[in-house]
C-alpha cells in the first residue's frame, strides 16, 4: 500500500487512515468482501519523497549486493512491469521485487545446508574427559542447563557496547556461550568442552537465544578448529548467490523495515540537499542493482520546479561483485536507463571499474554546474581495520568532489579494534536483538525464517567472530561515535536530518504491526537509528 503525507503535521491523520484500513481489511477477511478503491493522498511538497517510495536494493545486510540477479538482462518478466511502475503514482518497490523473483526456483529444505555450511567445520578436538552432550529438550526454558558452563554469578555478562541493554544477553544459553568465548584465550581445551555442551543446547529452530547461539557456536567451533587462523575457503553455488538471496532478501524486507529505512532516509537527504539543481551527479560507492535510485529518479521527475536536465550516476562496484563486475554493472545501467526513459528523465550511468584505491578525482568527471551527492550505504565498514588510512583515503576522495551531501549508512555496533572477547560480546548482544525482531515477524517453525537467518546472518557472524587471519573478508563494524570521529577528521560536518525525513521514517514503521518494538533513536550529533527495543541497530546520517 502507498501512504503519503504532505507534511509532518498530518502524520497522525495518515496513521489513523492506516489503522482504519487495516480494520476494514480484517473485517473483509472474515466476511469475504471485496476491497474498496485505494484512497489517493496528495503528492508530497517540494523536497520530499513520498513514504510510498520504500526501495529495497543495495542491502541492509551482507550479500545484499547479490539479492537481485542479473540473469534477467534483456527480455524478462521484469520488463513488463517497468511501464506500470513508471506510470503509477509512486514507485512500487514491492512490484519491482516481485517481478525479479517470480521465476526464481523453489528450494527444498534440504538445500539449506548448502547456504553457509557448504564445508562443515573440522571437528573441534575435545579431551576424553568431556561430558556427554546435554539433551536440550530436557532443559526447562526458564533455567540454564545444569551442565552448561556458567559465567560468574557475581559479574553479570553484558555487552560492552554503550548502546546495548544489560538484559540483552541474559539468557542462560547466551551467558554460557559468553563464558565459553572468554575461555578461548586462556584454555582452548576447556573451551572446546564447554562449546560441545552449548552446541547441544542450541537450535536453529528454537527461541531467539537458541538460534543466535547456534550460529555463534558454529563460528566459535570453526575458530577453534582452525586454531584462530584462516578459515577454509568455501565456494557458494552461483544459484544461491542470486536466486536464493533474492528470495531471502524479499522475505526479510517483508518482515523487517531495516533496508527500507536506510534507503528512504538517505534518498530524502539527497533530494533536499540537491534542491532545484538542474544537473545532479550521484556517486554511489558500492552500487549493485540500483533499486534505491529508481525511487529517487521518480521523486526528481515529479519536482514542482520540473525535471532535472540531467541525472548522472557514477557507480563504484561493491567488493561483493568480485573481480569482474562489468557485466553486473551493465545490467544495473540498463535497468535504470530504461526506467529513467519511461519517466522522461535524461539519465547517464558511468561504471568505474578500477579498484577503489586507484581512483582519483579525475575519474568522476564532475562538471562545474552539477550538484554532487555521494552515497556510502553499508560499504565503508569493509575498509575498517587496524589502520584508518583506507577509510580516510576514500573520504578524502569524496571531499575532493565538493559534494552537496554525503549520506552514510552503517550498522550500529562496535566490532573494530576490539579484542576477541569484547568483539564476541558486542556481536552477540547485537545479533540477539536482530533475531528477536525476526521472531516477532516470522513463525519459529518457518523454513523461510531459517533460510533468512542462515543466508543473511550466518555468514556475517562467521566473519565477525570466526577464523580471521588470512580470511578474505572480516566484519569490523563501527558505531556512530567512531564514524563521527572519522568523518570530522576528514573535514565533514554533520547535517541534521529534516523533521520530514524523521516523520517519514516514523510513517514507515506504521506499515509494521503495532506489537513490533521498533523505534527511532537520535544519537548525537545528527545520527538517526532504527532500533529494536531501544537498541540502535542501523544508523543513517548526512554530512557536508
Amino acid at each position: 500500500m502507498a501512504y503519503m503525507c504532505a507534511d509532518s503535521g498530518n502524520l497522525m491523520a495518515i496513521a489513523q487512515q492506516v489503522i482504519q484500513q487495516q480494520q476494514q481489511q480484517h473485517q473483509r477477511h472474515h466476511h469475504h468482501l471485496p476491497p474498496p478503491p485505494m484512497p489517493q493522498a496528495p503528492p508530497p511538497p517540494h523536497g520530499q519523497i513520498s513514504a510510498a517510495s520504500l526501495p529495497y536494493g543495495g542491502g541492509a545486510w551482507p550479500h545484499a549486493e547479490h539479492f537481485f540477479s542479473d540473469a534477467f538482462v534483456g527480455a524478462s518478466a521484469a520488463d513488463a512491469v517497468f511501464s506500470d511502475l513508471a506510470a503509477g503514482a509512486d514507485f512500487d518497490s514491492d512490484g519491482w521485487m516481485e517481478s525479479l523473483i517470480e521465476d526464481a526456483p523453489v528450494f527444498a529444505d534440504s538445500d539449506l545446508d548448502r547456504l553457509i555450511f557448504t564445508t562443515p567445520p573440522p571437528p573441534v578436538p575435545v579431551p576424553a574427559s568431556a561430558v556427554a552432550p546435554v539433551d536440550a529438550e530436557a532443559q526447562p526454558e526458564s533455567a540454564a542447563p545444569a551442565s552448561l558452563p556458567q559465567a560468574a554469578a557475581a559479574t553479570p555478562v553484558v555487552c560492552s557496547s554503550p548502546n546495548s541493554l544489560d538484559a540483552s544477553c541474559s539468557a542462560p544459553i547466551l551467558r554460557s556461550l559468553l563464558a565459553c568465548s572468554h575461555t578461548v584465550a586462556a584454555d582452548t581445551e576447556l573451551a572446546a568442552v564447554e562449546l560441545v555442551k552449548v552446541r547441544a543446547a542450541a537450535s536453529d529452530y528454537g527461541d531467539p537465544a537458541e538460534r543466535v547461539a547456534f550460529y555463534f557456536a558454529d563460528a566459535l567451533a570453526r575458530r577453534l578448529a582452525c586454531g584462530g587462523g584462516a578459515r577454509p575457503s568455501t565456494v557458494m553455488d552461483a544459484r544461491f548467490a542470486s536466486d536464493e538471496f533474492t528470495l531471502c532478501y524479499k522475505t526479510l524486507n517483508d518482515a523487517c523495515p531495516y533496508s527500507k529505512f536506510a534507503h528512504l532516509t538517505a534518498n530524502q537527504a539527497i533530494l533536499e540537499a540537491t534542491g532545484a539543481a538542474t544537473k545532479i551527479h550521484i556517486v554511489d560507492f558500492g552500487i549493485v542493482q540500483g533499486i534505491q535510485w529508481a525511487a529517487l529518479l521518480q521523486a526528481l521527475a515529479t519536482r514542482p520546479e520540473g525535471k532535472p536536465s540531467l541525472v548522472r550516476i557514477s557507480g563504484v562496484p561493491s567488493p561483493f561483485l568480485g573481480p569482474k563486475p562489468a557485466a553486473s554493472l551493465a545490467a544495473t545501467s540498463a535497468r535504470l536507463r530504461d526506467f529513467a526513459k519511461l519517466l522522461g528523465v535524461d539519465f547517464e550511468f558511468v561504471p568505474l571499474l578500477r579498484p577503489m584505491h586507484e581512483l582519483d578525482r579525475s575519474d568522476f568527471l564532475v562538471e562545474p554546474d552539477e550538484a554532487v551527492a555521494i552515497n556510502f550505504m553499508l560499504q565503508l565498514y569493509h575498509l575498517l581495520g587496524d589502520s584508518d588510512e583506507p577509510v580516510q583515503r576514500v573520504l578524502r576522495l569524496a571531499k575532493s568532489l565538493n559534494p552537496s551531501v554525503v549520506t552514510l549508512g552503517e550498522y550500529e555496533v562496535s566490532l573494530n579494534r576490539a579484542g576477541f572477547v569484547d568483539r564476541f560480546d558486542n556481536a552477540l548482544c547485537y545479533y540477539i536483538s536482530v533475531f528477536e525482531s525476526l521472531d516477532v515477524a516470522m513463525a519459529r517453525d518457518s523454513s523461510d525464517r531459517v533460510r533468512v537467518e542462515r543466508c543473511m546472518f550466518g555468514e556475517r557472524i562467521l566473519r565477525a567472530v570466526g577464523p580471521e587471519e588470512g580470511a578474505e573478508m572480516t566484519d569490523r563494524m563501527a558505531g556512530s561515535r567512531e564514524w563521527q570521529t572519522l568523518m570530522e577528521w576528514c573535514g565533514f560536518e554533520p547535517v541534521r536530518l529534516s523533521n520530514y525525513a524523521m516523520s517519514q521514517a516514523d510513517l514507515l514503521l506504521w506499515n509494521y504491526d503495532s506489537k513490533y518494538k521498533y523505534s527511532l533513536v537520535e544519537l548525537p550529533p545528527a545520527f538517526l537509528s532504527l532500533a529494536w527495543e531501544k537498541r540502535p541497530l542501523l544508523t543513517v546520517s548526512a554530512w557536508r
